[in-house]
């Protein structure tokens, strides 16, 4: 009898002391750190094995979630990493086109310009006169560069707009234009001009 009870006391302490599966938390801390490829540990085929399912590996697939962020990986952060520069509102432009211009556009009528341009960047602005026949007015440009590309737009006081499109190639600038007046008019003309010194 005595025997009896002595292994009836190991059974109780050898199952109390042996945790078992039923017990494990598949949230615990510990579910983070295990690898994935140790989920499964056999596989399903057609002759009816069982599938055996590795208690410490994430088997809610919620590893990536529960992981807590990291707050040096913002894109500040990422682009230095990778050298990039940062986004600035204009591209910068290679071509310097500030000082004094002499422009010629023409359509049914030549109209010569005179105009002083400023540049910031790939931002383009300015002033000066237009001789349209004798008649002489002010004028406002503004516009942005894009590589060897200037895209202009010429404002004259009687309210038209004379939206060019230039190539640029050293001291020389020559393309085409689409002109607006207050009327509704439209109509489209050559333009072309050089730096003057």
């Amino acid at each position: 009898m005595a025997i009896k009870i002595l292994a009836l006391w190991a059974v109780v302490i050898l199952c109390s002391t042996i945790p078992a599966q039923s017990q494990y938390d598949p949230l615990g801390t510990d579910i983070l750190y295990m690898p994935d490829d140790l989920r499964r540990t056999g596989s399903i085929s057609d002759s009816g094995q069982k599938v055996y399912i590795d208690p410490y590996v994430d088997p809610l697939s919620i590893d990536s979630l529960m992981r807590p962020l990291d707050p040096e990986h913002t894109w500040e952060y990422l682009d230095k990493l990778y050298a990039r520069p940062y986004p600035i509102a204009y591209p910068t432009s290679r071509t310097n086109l500030a000082g004094n211009w002499q422009l010629s556009l023409q359509d049914h009528v030549i109209r010569n310009l005179q105009i002083t341009l400023q540049q910031n960047n790939a931002v383009v602005f300015g002033r000066g006169t237009m001789d349209a026949g004798g008649v002489i007015q002010d004028v406002y440009v503004s516009g942005t560069t894009s590589g060897n590309t200037i895209y202009l737009d010429i404002y004259s006081t009687d309210l038209g707009d004379y939206r060019c499109a230039m190539t640029i190639a050293a001291n020389n600038l020559s393309g085409s234009y689409y002109a607006l007046d207050s009327t509704g008019r439209s109509w489209t003309g050559s333009i072309w001009g050089d730096r003057i010194f």
